[in-house]
Formats: structure tokens, C-alpha cells, sequence
């Protein structure tokens, strides 16, 4: 069905050589680290990194970017790197198209990757992602986020959280047209504020235990006056659905639930969090703007194509069974999403995928939205234009070490997220709403400042 799509990206010689590797690890039993390093070669061409301002003003109605003084979200965080601010960095001619995500599973710094001019290979707790579609980019570093713990803790447990849930990265279309809505119009609905959209979440503390129901209310509260419309769940950890519902539905938020698939694949631990949302769903459906089954399963092969396809299928029956008539989905990278489009198409209601800019190498922060805005194009094509597409995890660190010519740094991270917002905020999920202390740094020492909330003003 998608054969012509894959015949003319052949055609035009837009199929990148993939060589990578997989390694997984636990450091203190806090993340785990993706690593995905995908290749083709670009002549590069020496660029300065870009060090203006960005404008003030980057929602359609209310919400602005600040520029404080402030360098962190959780008062736990260093200051920024200092080289943000004047390094130089190459850049390719042409602007890179691979998908890259950072997603919710913060990585365990493990091996380390190591590039050619043709090639690159790259360490990750999983074996190599499938071949890659995207075009002119030279390596791409996926990271995901996990839950302070190894093991699933109750829905209903305060304790710390005990399941490994990890979101992912993707992607939006490159139309301008207003997102898609499934199901009626009071089940499902997806509702944006100009160019925002959603903000994701993680309900743990900086030292990995469970936030209480008053301080997740507050958080809520918080991103409400950002200007978000919506907001994104990963699992059912740390009464996730009861806490965070309560406070959405106080503030008249929408919420995309996630269930996520762990190592151990799609089986009880998948069905427990499915029965948790659709029994928290009864009589408030309206709210619920999107399910996600899985994120990144395909890429960390806790899951074949084929078993997930099932899996969605038997996620969304159960759904609709509870009364649930809005899009359900899942979220990986862009290439795992592509390379199993025959697959994965039919059975989801839109496209997602977790697209990160940062982890892709080439991409400085001034053009992180067209790097966005080309994969959420990639993926919408991938189901022949036939589903929306959507960037389920996507931001900046403002800390740590650079990735190729991505420097993290509060200006370049202030400077990426207005650039994704012009292109392609309306249906980008920000990652995340504040820096995570509890994860440990990764290899590059970027997994716990991705926090953006605070450049938001209501």
C-alpha cells in the first residue's frame, strides 16, 4: 500500500545508510539511554551559531518567552555551560531531515558513539533501529525518559514510581491546516492555543518519589497560565491519572494518557495501566484529547511492528468499549514510525513520533522548528498523507554537552523552542515542564535540564 512511497524516496536517493549499534544499561537505577547514530554523508559548509535574541512573543494570544536571569527550573540545577554562548559550529549545506528524539526514558551513559565521514555507530540499550528515510543528516542520538524505578508501583500509590515508562519523540505534518479531530465532539478533541499545544509531565520529585496530589495541582495550574491546552501523561505511575485529571479538569486542560511498554513487552503490565484510564474515564471522556500506546517500543524492540499494530488495535477496542471515541495511537522515531508504515498506518488514528533537533547533530537552535517541521512532513507521508501527524516530545537542554553544532544552553534552548513553536507548535508536545534532578546526566550530561516551563509567561 505504501510501495510507491518508499520507490520514490529510493528514486531520489533519500534513504540514508543506517549503521548502529545497541547497548542498554541502568546507571543508579534512575534511566536508561537510547542512542540512535544514523548516517549519510553532507558537506558541511562553516556557519556561525546564531547568539541574537529571539522575539519576546511566541504564542498567538497570551504566552511570551521570558528572558530571566535564571538558568534553571529545579533550584537543584547548575549554572548553563559557558561555551553556549560563543562557540562556533559547521553546519551542513542542506538542512537534515532525519527524525531524533529525545524522549522520556533518560539514558544511562553507556558507551560512547564514534563517527566517520560516512558512517556512524552508536551505543543504545537496544539493537539498531531499522533503516532510516530521512534524508540529509548525519546522525541522529535518541534519548527517552523512564521513571525514577525499574518496576511498576500501583496507580494509586504515592510511593515512588515503580514502572518503566518511556515516552518518545516525532513529528507533525508540514500543513498549516488545523489538527484533525476523531471521534465526536465531545470525546477526543484536539484543541491547540494558537501555535501551543501540550507540555509533557512526570509526576516525581527531584528525588525520584512521587509529587503529592497538592503540588501536581500546582504544576497543573502552572502550565495552564503558559497558554498549553493540553497536557501529556507517559504511564499511570504515581496516581498520574487521578492527580494530574483532577487538576486538568479544575483548569480545563486536556489530557493525552500514555501506557507504556517496558522491556518485559505488551502483556499484563500493558493491560493493568489500561484498566486503570479506562475505569478513571468514565463520565469524563471530553477530556481526553489522544491515547498513546507505547513510546518507542519498536525502537528499544520491546515490541515487534506487528505485535504493537495488535496491541493498539486491542488498546483502542478496549477504549471505545469504555465509551472512549477520540484518536488513539503510538509514538517512536520517525524511522522506526516510516520503516513500518505498511504496518502501523492502518490501525492508528493519527501519526506520532518523538522528534528531538538537538540529538540530531547538525541542526543549530535556530532551525530546530524546520528540522521538526520536515520530519512531521516525512511522517504524514509515510501514511500517504492519509493520517496527521503529530510531534509527541521535543525541546532543547539548556545544560550539558553539545551534539555535533547543538549547543544546549538557556539562550540556544529559548532560541529552539520559539523556532519549533513558529513551525510547528500546534502540534508539538514540549518536553519537558521542569529540569528532572532524579535522572542521572547521560553521556552527555543534557537528561536532566530539559525543563522549559519557566520560558513561558502567562
Amino acid at each position: 500500500m505504501y510501495t510507491l512511497f518508499y520507490a520514490s524516496l529510493l528514486a531520489t536517493g533519500f534513504v540514508a545508510t543506517t549503521v548502529s549499534a545497541a547497548h542498554h544499561g541502568h546507571h543508579h537505577n534512575l534511566h536508561e539511554e537510547k542512542r540512535e547514530i544514523m548516517t549519510k554523508w553532507v558537506s558541511p559548509v562553516p556557519v556561525f551559531k546564531p547568539t541574537g535574541s529571539i522575539s519576546t512573543s511566541i504564542a498567538s494570544n497570551t504566552t511570551s518567552l521570558v528572558f530571566s536571569t535564571s538558568t534553571s527550573i529545579q533550584p537543584a540545577t547548575a549554572s548553563i555551560n559557558s561555551t553556549t554562548s560563543s562557540s562556533t559550529s559547521t553546519q551542513p549545506t542542506t538542512s537534515s531531515t532525519t527524525s531524533s528524539s529525545s524522549s522520556s526514558v533518560p539514558p544511562p551513559p553507556s558507551t560512547t558513539s564514534t563517527t566517520s565521514s560516512t558512517s556512524s555507530s552508536a551505543s543504545s540499550s537496544t539493537p539498531p533501529p531499522p533503516l532510516t528515510t530521512s534524508s540529509t543528516s548525519s546522525w541522529v542520538q535518541t534519548s527517552s525518559w523512564v521513571p525514577p524505578q525499574a518496576y511498576y508501583a500501583s496507580s494509586s500509590s504515592s510511593a515512588a514510581p515503580s514502572s518503566s515508562a518511556a515516552p518518545s519523540s516525532s513529528a507533525a505534518p508540514s500543513s498549516s491546516a488545523a489538527p484533525k479531530q476523531s471521534g465526536s465532539s465531545s470525546s477526543g478533541s484536539i484543541s491547540t492555543n494558537g501555535n501551543q499545544w501540550a507540555m509533557a509531565y512526570t509526576p516525581y520529585a527531584n528525588d525520584g518519589t512521587c509529587k503529592s496530589a497538592s503540588t501536581v495541582a500546582s504544576d497543573i495550574a502552572d502550565i495552564k497560565s503558559k497558554g498549553f491546552t493540553s497536557v501529556r501523561l507517559y504511564a499511570t505511575d504515581c496516581s498520574g491519572p487521578q492527580n494530574v485529571g483532577s487538576a486538568a479538569k479544575a483548569n480545563g486542560l486536556k489530557m493525552i494518557l500514555g501506557i507504556f511498554i517496558d522491556g518485559s513487552g505488551i502483556g499484563s503490565k500493558t493491560n493493568d495501566q489500561i484498566s486503570t484510564l479506562t475505569q478513571w474515564g468514565q463520565g469524563q471522556w471530553d477530556m481526553v484529547g489522544m491515547v498513546v500506546f507505547g513510546n518507542e517500543a519498536i525502537f528499544n524492540q520491546y515490541a515487534s511492528a506487528s505485535a504493537l499494530a495488535a496491541g493498539i488495535s486491542d488498546c483502542k477496542s478496549k477504549f471505545q468499549a469504555a465509551g472512549y471515541n477520540g484518536p488513539v495511537t503510538t509514538t517512536d522515531t520517525v524511522d522506526a514510525i516510516t520503516t513500518n508504515a505498511n504496518t502501523i498506518c492502518p490501525v492508528v488514528d493519527v501519526i506520532a513520533a518523538n522528534i528531538h533537533p538537538f540529538f540530531n547533530g547538525q541542526t543549530v537552535a535556530s532551525n530546530a522548528g524546520d528540522f521538526v517541521a520536515s520530519q512531521l512532513s516525512m511522517l504524514a507521508g509515510s501514511c500517504n498523507n492519509q493520517k496527521q501527524a503529530y510531534n509527541m516530545e521535543t525541546g532543547w537542554p539548556s545544560q550539558g554537552g553539545s551534539s555535533g553544532v547543538a549547543i544546549p544552553g538557556l539562550n540556544d534552548q529559548k532560541t529552539a523552542i520559539n523556532s519549533i513553536l513558529s513551525k510547528a507548535g500546534s502540534r508539538s508536545v514540549m518536553f519537558s515542564y521542569q529540569n528532572d534532578m532524579w535522572k542521572a546526566p547521560g553521556s552527555l550530561g543534557v537528561e536532566q535540564y530539559w525543563g522549559c516551563a519557566d520560558l513561558f509567561s502567562g
